[in-house]
């Protein structure tokens, strides 16, 4: 258990660091993927409903604390983002690459829809088609990506969480 936790929050830490810094001078056409929201999928989909919320949750939360906006926006976001792909992992092949690409894309546009409507909607700009083509969706296909790398690490680690845990078990 405390394995997981400690996975948890480093990941979430260095998604966040790596966000905020490194990836700041990778960017494309000024959209840069957002790893936070990689790694609340990849951790949902292994690992179940429960661990998706509440990772979510606190990458949210960490998120919040970073750009300075509303406390507990990207929280709730985050939180029903883990809890609904954390729902779906009974039904599918977690394990598998193309799963975690799929759900990656789909919930990059929805999330960054849901950002648009309340961020940017509500104060007046209703030019969904642009933001869509020139933002949303160049920045779900960079988390998709992005996807690659980050869902191989977390499959790792939960690979060898588990083992380690089984191995305590014996004794």
């Amino acid at each position: 258990m405390r394995s997981r936790i400690a996975f948890a929050a480093s990941g979430i830490i260095i998604c966040l660091l790596l966000q905020t810094t490194i990836l700041e001078y990778i960017k494309i056409n000024n959209i840069k993927p957002n790893l936070l929201l990689v790694f609340i999928v990849s951790v949902a989909l292994l690992r179940g409903n429960i661990e998706g919320a509440v990772n979510g949750f606190f990458a949210g939360l960490m998120w919040d604390i970073v750009s300075g906006k509303v406390i507990g926006f990207y929280a709730l976001l985050g939180m029903y983002l883990g809890l609904i792909v954390g729902s779906l992992n009974k039904r599918i092949y977690r394990d598998n690459i193309f799963v975690a690409l799929f759900f990656t894309f789909s919930y990059s546009i929805i999330f960054e829809t849901v950002v648009y409507f309340f961020g940017v909607f509500l104060k007046g700009n209703t030019d969904f088609l642009n933001f869509f083509t020139k933002i949303i969706f160049p920045e779900a296909l960079y988390n998709t990506a992005s996807a690659i790398l980050i869902f191989f690490i977390v499959v790792r680690a939960d690979r060898r969480i588990n083992k380690a845990q089984k191995l305590l078990r014996k004794y």
